[in-house]
C-alpha cells in the first residue's frame, strides 16, 4: 500500500470521523445542557474523552496496519499516537488530548450554533458524513484493513 493510499484512508477512516465524534460530543452535551458553559463542561470532557478513547478502540487494528505500512515518517509519527497498545502513558495523552478537544468541541458547538440548529438535524447530518466517509475509506481497502480472512483450502 502506498504512502499516498495510506494518507487518504487515515483521512477518511481516522481523521474525519475523529473530528465529526468531536463534534457529536459537543452537540451532545449542548443539546442535553442548556446551561453548558458552567462548571459541567468538565463532566463533559471526561465522557467526551472516555467516549473518543472507545471509538479509538475499534479502529486499533486497521492503525495498525496502516502505520506498519507507511514509509514515511511524519505519517508514521502522526498515526503512531493513536496506537493505544503500547503504554499507559500513550493512552493517558490519548484521554487528556481527547479531554481538551471534548472541551473544546463543546465551547465551540455553543458559540457557533445556534439551540435550534444544536437540537434540530445537526447530528444526522455529523452522522451522514461519519458514514460517507468510513464506507469510503473501507471501500479503498478493505481487503488490507479487513480482520476478515478467507480460508485456505487444503
Amino acid at each position: 500500500m502506498s504512502n499516498k493510499k495510506i494518507a487518504i484512508i487515515y483521512l477518511l477512516f481516522f481523521i474525519i470521523p475523529y473530528i465529526v465524534c468531536m463534534l457529536v460530543v459537543g452537540i451532545s452535551y449542548n443539546a442535553l445542557v442548556l446551561h453548558a458553559l458552567t462548571w459541567r463542561v468538565f463532566v463533559g470532557g471526561i465522557v467526551g474523552a472516555f467516549g473518543m478513547f472507545a471509538v479509538k478502540v475499534i479502529a486499533q487494528r486497521p492503525v495498525l496496519i496502516m502505520y506498519r505500512s507507511t514509509t514515511r515518517k511524519a505519517l508514521k509519527n502522526l498515526i503512531n499516537f493513536f496506537i493505544l497498545e503500547r503504554s499507559k502513558v500513550v493512552i493517558g495523552m490519548n484521554l487528556v488530548v481527547d479531554f481538551f478537544l471534548s472541551i473544546g468541541s463543546i465551547y465551540l458547538v455553543a458559540n457557533v450554533l445556534t439551540l435550534s440548529q444544536i437540537m434540530g438535524s445537526t447530528l444526522g447530518w455529523l452522522v451522514l458524513i461519519l458514514i460517507v466517509s468510513l464506507t469510503l475509506a473501507s471501500y479503498l481497502e478493505f481487503e488490507t484493513l479487513s480482520i476478515y480472512t478467507e480460508k485456505k483450502k487444503r
